[in-house]
């Protein structure tokens, strides 16, 4: 049984949540992912683009504590753009 977020300690992450969210996104986005990585691989001026992914992940690990303590607040800014999208 996880543990509700508000009862977590600070060492503890909900792993299932941020698997299954990894899991959805990697699926969503695989096509795009995919040519990405032939554009690295390909591309000598864009071989760099392997180790971004692998920084922005040591940056995310490192603030993990000052983001775990941002509490989520909803924001109808979203609704704004999703409307101007959707009405292209």
């Amino acid at each position: 049984m996880t543990a509700a977020p508000e009862t977590m300690g600070k060492s503890q992450l909900p792993w299932r949540t941020i698997a299954w969210f990894g899991l959805l996104t990697l699926a969503c986005f695989a096509p795009v992912l995919r040519a990405l990585v032939r554009q690295w691989w390909s591309d000598p001026d864009m071989g760099h683009g392997f180790f971004v992914p692998v920084i922005a992940g040591y940056i995310v690990w490192q603030k993990r504590d000052e983001l775990l303590a941002i509490k989520p607040q909803p924001n109808w800014w979203g609704l704004v753009v999703s409307y101007l999208a959707g009405s292209n």
